[in-house]
């Protein structure tokens, strides 16, 4: 096998790095990455941003991941605009890059790596040559079943025969449930591993529990069923390999429209079979999936308009912020050994802090 390594360059030309010839696994991982260490190492591609000009040529940014986390690098190129295209249009998201004499550096209180043209270098990397498992974070084989038991223990709970019928079309499906149990519940922000959906599916179908015994009068199996489901569309929307991304399918239509789109297609098929599946219960079963994002502007096609809406919505919002917290509070612990340190909160447009120290009480 090649010296990953080993590298060559002419005078004044964009470093060339060797292909390897063999696979290797990772040794320079995100989490462990301090401001001033050389990178030599691979990264699998989660965005890319465009080319921009800058005082000294073009350069060009994308953020790199690997199981342990994420990491902005930047390409700085020269006044060679076609050399730093053609590197640019080399790799793409999704792919593995290996990242030669990167220098870690501290911006803006996060680190990144700064690629140099003349002394480093990236390249898009065969699959042979690296081991996927060093890039996708993912819960353990053992976490999922746990999960998936939970999920089975709900679907017992289901008295509606329509609603029983429908849930079963889906979860009698072995390729539907390895799909369920596997798929990642975002890009960034929240759950964003393998086995993320679940997670969150399950931590909202509790909540929605909870929440319905603490209130008379709610359509548990209607409630219960729509958690159950109201995601699934994210199996379709995200593909993931060596790293997450939107497929075509999530870009043009996105989760909520594909997951109704995918129970009005089982419904019609229960009909075709001859099991009675009631229109009014359908309207309310794909009114949960369209509503519960809750707000136009949180890309929700339809606001809740049944309590049991009200209710999913809030479930999904509290279930995905939390987590989303706790996983601002993981990254930051990693970039430093500070109280405090200040994210960025779309909500409110600025940065605001955030307490990291341990506390008892």
């Amino acid at each position: 096998m090649a010296d990953i390594y080993q590298y060559e360059k002419k005078k004044d030309e964009q470093t060339i790095i060797k292909t390897d010839t063999g696979k290797r696994k990772k040794e320079q991982y995100i989490e462990n990455l301090r401001e001033g260490d050389a990178v030599n190492d691979f990264f699998a591609v989660k965005i890319k941003k465009a080319q921009r000009p800058y005082k000294r040529g073009m350069f060009f940014e994308f953020l790199a991941t690997d199981k342990t986390g994420e990491v902005s690098v930047k390409y700085w190129g020269g006044d060679n605009k076609d050399r730093v295209k053609r590197l640019y249009e080399s790799f793409n998201s999704g792919d593995v890059v290996q990242v030669r004499t990167g220098m870690v550096e501290n911006y803006e209180d996060r680190l990144q790596i700064s690629v140099n043209e003349n002394t480093g270098g990236v390249r898009k990397c065969a699959p042979n040559e690296y081991d996927v498992t060093d890039f996708l974070p993912a819960l353990t084989e053992e976490r999922i079943k746990e999960l998936y038991e939970v999920v089975k223990k709900e679907l017992k709970t289901i008295q509606n025969e329509p609603l029983k019928h429908l849930l079963a079309s889906f979860f009698s499906d072995h390729e539907f449930v390895q799909m369920y149990t596997h798929s990642p519940s975002a890009i960034s922000h929240h759950h964003n591993y393998v086995g993320g959906n679940l997670e969150h599916t399950v931590g909202v179908v509790r909540l929605c529990q909870n929440i319905s015994e603490m209130y008379p009068n709610i359509k548990k199996d209607l409630l219960i069923s729509g958690a159950l489901l109201h995601d699934i569309g994210k199996l379709k929307e995200y593909t993931y390999a060596a790293a997450i991304d939107i497929s075509d399918e999530g870009n043009f239509i996105g989760h909520i429209v594909i997951g109704e789109q995918w129970i009005r297609e089982k419904i019609q098929q229960l009909k075709k079979d001859g099991k009675e599946f009631p229109e009014e219960l359908e309207h309310q079963i794909i009114h949960l999936i369209l509503s519960h994002h809750g707000k136009y502007e949180w890309g929700s096609p339809k606001i809740p308009k049944l309590v049991e809406g009200c209710i999913l919505h809030q479930a999904d919002l509290m279930d995905s912020q939390v987590k989303n917290y706790l996983q601002m509070i993981e990254d930051a612990k990693k970039q430093t050994d500070e109280d405090w340190t200040f994210i960025y909160d779309a909500d409110v447009g600025k940065r605001r802090a955030i307490f990291l120290r341990e506390y008892k009480i």
